[in-house]
């Protein structure tokens, strides 16, 4: 392990420790997060969502409809329900379109959008955590975090909080820059990484105040009024004014499920004042991080108080204090908490690392500890590498199917993963004709999860052949049995073992997912199909109080 507490004076020698200490995180990080690209379909259901982000931003690129982009976006989505831009920003999205298009569109490209996102932020955090603590703490905290099998996980999955998270360790980098080198192009560097980081998730605006913070803890509050720092100052109150504008347009059933009661009500969370909420994240942490490494960084907090205390020790209080407020209050939903715990790594693992700055250099007890956090790293990148990530498998071949039939009008999902039908239809859909359906959005209308607020429009079988022969539709794709749990579905498996309908083919799902398990994905020719009378599709969209029209003769047609 590198030594930091050995002085070396040679710029050359410790170039070639730090080149050494960033190449051997990148190389452990490649091995254990990059055996996972080909792990197989989208698990989590938001996946095909993020990953279905890049190819609309590639097709608006290649597209270019100047004259009418929302109209264009809305069509888009007519075409392919599988988009979550009225929830999330767009950053990851631009940064996933330019790697398919120099890699193609495909789940193994979007999940090598959210690995470079995390080199780039890994390599940010050891830069970081070198100056205010020495080598030996930076390279291992940086691994610590890296190898933390949580993240894995979810840097294995096409999901936004491993580029979150390396979003915010970039920005950590850069407003150091600005406070050691407070100039123009520093705060420039600062501004734009900060304004990025919130185009990414919403849920990084937690960083601004512990940023904020950590530079009037560490004695340097003068630099934040200085000229140079106003330049960044506009430029993430430019970020914040898309996101209130975007919040404001689309997401509000989003905010108000995050900042309102939706959640409690619905039994999702505790009470915001109830201790069980209070004390939700340090008992999952316990779970996340270990029993181990909780008590190392419960050490090297009583540190961070000692005398040899350093200016950076204000950032790990102000981060923890900032994500444990805004997880608590916001993220009150069990089944969830283990993901926003990845928020908390990188502060922890300089806590855990903290102790080896309280003991001499080459000295025994040093030696010791030094040895048992590389063992706890060794131990974590073990259990990451031998965690098989889950997948569900199955829909690229229904996918392949339906595009093998003739195109005789709209497609009909329902299912839980109708993105991963989607995603797939669309990649191999290079003449963009095809028009799919979401049981979701017209047998009843439902945004994201039920206590968002449904409305039916299926009371029985009959509704159910009316609004097939409403909207002219062909073939219905189901899952069976269903894992979403609606009575319209129900209903829509029942009608589809009439005369009226013929099974093509079915799949089982292949699966590491015990729910989805036992079901099979049923793909059935609508034997009475009627066109459309007017190919007219209209879609409501209740929870965002609109409609989307669609003319089956204008779909977007160019060739991919």
């Amino acid at each position: 392990m590198l030594n930091t507490f050995v002085t070396i004076k040679s710029p050359r020698t410790r170039w070639a420790l730090d080149f050494f200490s960033l190449v051997l995180i990148w190389t452990l990080i490649g091995l254990v997060v990059g055996k996972n690209l080909n792990a197989g379909g989208f698990w989590w259901t938001d996946e095909s969502r993020h990953a279905m982000g890049g190819v609309f931003i590639l097709d608006l690129i290649r597209d270019m409809p100047f004259g009418d982009p929302m109209g264009y976006a809305l069509r888009y989505f007519a075409q392919y329900p599988a988009l979550a831009l009225n929830w999330y920003p767009p950053f990851f999205y631009g940064v996933e379109s330019l790697v398919y298009a120099v890699l193609g569109i495909s789940e193994q490209s979007a999940r090598l959008t959210v690995l470079l996102f995390l080199l780039l932020g890994m390599g940010a955090w050891y830069l970081w955590a070198r100056a205010g603590w020495g080598r030996s703490v930076a390279l291992l905290s940086a691994l610590l975090v890296a190898l933390n099998p949580q993240l894995v996980l979810w840097a294995s999955s096409v999901m936004l909080e491993a580029p979150a998270l390396a979003m915010i360790m970039l920005a950590v980098f850069t407003f150091e820059q600005y406070l050691v080198t407070p100039r123009m192009r520093t705060a420039l560097l600062c501004g734009v990484t900060l304004a990025l980081m919130l185009l990414l998730k919403q849920s990084t605006v937690f960083i601004l105040p512990a940023l904020l913070a950590y530079a009037a803890l560490s004695g340097r509050g003068r630099l934040l009024v200085r000229r140079e720092a106003f330049a960044a100052y506009a430029l993430v109150a430019l970020a914040l004014a898309l996101l209130t504008v975007h919040a404001l347009k689309f997401g509000m059933v989003g905010l108000g499920a995050t900042v309102g009661q939706l959640h409690e009500t619905a039994g999702g969370a505790t009470p915001r004042l109830s201790w069980a909420r209070w004390l939700l994240y340090p008992e999952t942490l316990l779970k996340t991080w270990g029993i181990p490494l909780t008590l190392l960084s419960v050490l090297g907090l009583f540190a961070t108080f000692g005398a040899r205390r350093k200016p950076h020790d204000a950032l790990i209080w102000c981060w923890l204090f900032a994500w444990f407020l805004m997880a608590t209050l916001l993220f009150g939903v069990k089944d969830s908490a283990a993901r926003y715990t990845i928020y908390a790594l990188p502060p922890l693992a300089l806590l855990a690392c903290r102790g080896l700055v309280e003991l001499p250099a080459r000295r025994l007890a040093h030696n010791l500890a030094l040895g048992g956090i590389t063992l706890l790293v060794a131990w974590s990148g073990w259990q990451a590498w031998r965690s098989p990530p889950p997948y569900v498998n199955g829909y690229q071949e229904a996918a392949r199917l339906v595009m093998a039939q003739p195109h005789t009008g709209p497609i009909l999902f329902a299912g839980r993963f109708d993105g991963n039908f989607i995603f797939h239809l669309l990649t191999m859909d290079t003449a963009r004709q095809q028009v799919v359906l979401r049981g979701d959005k017209i047998l009843v209308s439902m945004s994201v999860q039920k206590y968002f607020g449904m409305q039916s429009y299926a009371q029985n079988e009959d509704d159910i052949l009316k609004i097939l022969d409403k909207y002219g539709i062909g073939l219905v794709v189901v899952e069976n049995p269903d894992l979403v749990g609606l009575k319209e579905f129900g209903l829509l498996n029942d009608t589809l073992s009439k005369p009226q309908f013929r099974l093509l083919k079915e799949y089982p799902i292949a699966t590491t997912l015990a729910e989805a398990s036992r079901v099979k994905i049923q793909i059935y020719q609508y034997l009475e199909q009627k066109p459309s009378k007017d190919g007219t599709i209209v879609i409501p969209l209740p929870h965002m109080g609109r409609e989307i029209r669609l003319q089956q003769g204008q779909t977007l047609g160019n060739t991919r």
